[in-house]
């Protein structure tokens, strides 16, 4: 404070001393503010269920109140498996304890719910068939997922030990949550610490991350599958929540390496996976996929498959999860220096990227697709009316020839080695050996001939050249293969001119600039051969 003293004996005025006191106030208050901790919200489920339609169930469902059958319809709590018509719901949410995030107590006991069993549920105690007669009777744990007798059920212990997926789940009792402090939300809770189970190097908890309110709801129903299985704290909707705040669960548990399972497009996965790399714990978490989006090339390189066809058992995608393989996926830093216009640079920015990164035709493609999705006439999400709008564009293309000459607008330097383009409308920069929804470009044509393969985990990208739209529906049919440039582990390209880019399918369009590409770290992946 005796600089400011100083400068009053000066004969500064004392208006001047209150703006830098507020300068050096606000200075602290954004200190604090990058230091400001997230918690990961979770419905209250002492206030009632979490309920969702039941109306695509084909088999007869109870309710389970009055023990009526649900004609027309009715609600299922997504999280216990309890069913109520309308009328019940409320008798429901008083009188049926929900599957509980959080308890007070050193031992979990079993959880039973009445009725509604899955199809070909056995007892754990005689292993006969239960629930044979379709009428309301037998019991399930909605935690260890048991199914026993009516007559049966005095056999069992109480304590419950979580069943076969016990090392994917958070018990109850090791989490202790708060209550939101906000008064809109007081159906929330707020996590606030969870605590090892103490199960050995076995147990990685496994986190469902999906965009509920994204294409076709298909993410709606897996972490409503996931919240049956898991505690409904592992299922995170990024409609609700932020990536940041989703991967606070691996905050809390910085000693165990937890799982991701990312139920989404590259997009997504991108998304996720930029604040996993922000992520400040001892070993960064395992990342699945389960593919929703358009392309899915992420999910085609790990194994994962191209798309999810029909319903989703989330038991068999954790028995994949189970018997799959760790390795490390690169990831790719692009710094986009722009140039100097009229006197003014414009500040830099940087994108991460995990798939590819291109500039060109396939962008401008992207970049008409990306428009056509915001626009409000955009009322309609599916797999392959979005195949159908991208077909649209790239024949629309093949006649507009919008990105020809593009080797005259660019250079291009691998490993500070300036490369001679061919005449070519896109370049491609590829991290994974699949790209335009399965295309292998690297390979092709090369059977019988050396050539290195495109890997993910090597530190090293492959460059390949498109001569136009057509070239490319050429490709996806195997009736060409692509302009092979070159591959290495740094890349610098000048851009002469507003061309269309696009990094993991994100496209947009970038004036007169310096772009760099370089490493900038790996994560972890989960891969299924």
């Amino acid at each position: 404070m005796w600089p400011l003293l100083l400068l009053w004996d000066m004969g500064l005025s004392g208006i001047i001393i209150e703006v830098l006191i507020g300068l050096i106030g606000l200075d602290l208050f954004f200190r604090v503010w990058r230091r400001k901790i997230y918690y990961v919200k979770v419905h209250d489920f002492s206030k009632g269920h979490s309920w969702c339609s039941v109306s695509d169930v084909e088999l007869a469902v109870h309710c389970s109140v009055c023990e009526h059958v649900l004609l027309g319809g009715g609600m299922r709590c997504d999280s216990c498996g309890v069913c109520a018509d309308e009328g019940c719901m409320r008798r429901a949410d008083k009188r049926l304890k929900c599957k509980q995030v959080s308890i007070d107590a050193i031992s979990m006991k079993h959880q039973w719910v009445k009725g509604n069993l899955p199809p070909e549920s056995t007892c754990h105690v005689c292993e006969e068939d239960c629930d044979t007669e379709r009428h309301f009777s037998d019991f399930r744990c909605c935690w260890c997922q048991w199914t026993v007798h009516e007559k049966c059920l005095p056999n069992l212990a109480d304590l419950c030990n979580l069943g076969i997926y016990r090392n994917f789940i958070i018990p109850p009792n090791c989490i202790t949550l708060r209550r939101s402090p906000r008064g809109r939300l007081r159906s929330q809770c707020l996590v606030a610490s969870i605590k090892e189970p103490q199960w050995g190097p076995q147990w990685k908890p496994l986190i469902v991350i999906g965009n509920g309110k994204s294409g076709s709801n298909e993410a709606c129903h897996i972490l409503s599958s996931a919240r049956k299985v898991l505690n409904a704290v592992q299922a995170i909707d990024l409609s609700d929540q932020e990536p940041k705040i989703a991967l606070q669960l691996c905050a809390l548990l910085k000693e165990t390496q937890c799982r991701l399972l990312i139920a989404g497009g590259d997009g997504t996965i991108a998304w996720v996976l930029n604040a996993v790399q922000n992520l400040d714990v001892k070993n960064l978490p395992e990342m699945a996929v389960l593919p929703l989006g358009t392309g899915n090339d992420l999910s085609r390189a790990l194994g994962w498959g191209p798309h999810i066809d029909g319903a989703v058992d989330f038991r068999s995608i954790l028995k994949k999860i189970e018997n799959s393989s760790s390795t490390l996926l690169d990831r790719w830093l692009v710094e986009l220096r722009p140039s100097r216009h009229l006197g003014i640079r414009f500040p830099s920015r940087s994108v991460r990227f995990n798939n590819y990164f291109s500039i060109g035709v396939d962008a401008r493609v992207a970049l008409n697709f990306h428009l056509t999705r915001q626009s409000p006439m955009y009322l309609f999400s599916h797999r392959l009316f979005n195949k159908l709008i991208y077909f649209t564009y790239g024949t629309k293309d093949v006649v507009e020839q919008s990105c020809e000459g593009l080797e005259h607008q660019i250079q291009l330097f691998i490993d500070d080695k300036q490369i001679e383009l061919p005449s070519v409308q896109a370049i491609v920069f590829l991290n994974v050996d699949s790209w335009g929804a399965g295309i292998k470009p690297w390979n092709m044509g090369q059977d019988g001939v050396f050539m290195p393969k495109c890997l993910f985990g090597d530190g090293i990208m492959e460059v390949i050249g498109i001569s136009s739209s057509f070239h490319i529906a050429q490709m996806q049919v195997g009736m060409s293969e692509p302009l092979r440039i070159g591959r290495g582990k740094h890349f610098r390209l000048r851009l002469f001119g507003k061309q269309p880019v696009q990094a993991d399918g994100e496209p947009w369009e970038q004036g007169d600039s310096e772009i760099i590409i370089e490493s900038c770290g790996q994560v972890p992946v989960l891969t299924v051969s």
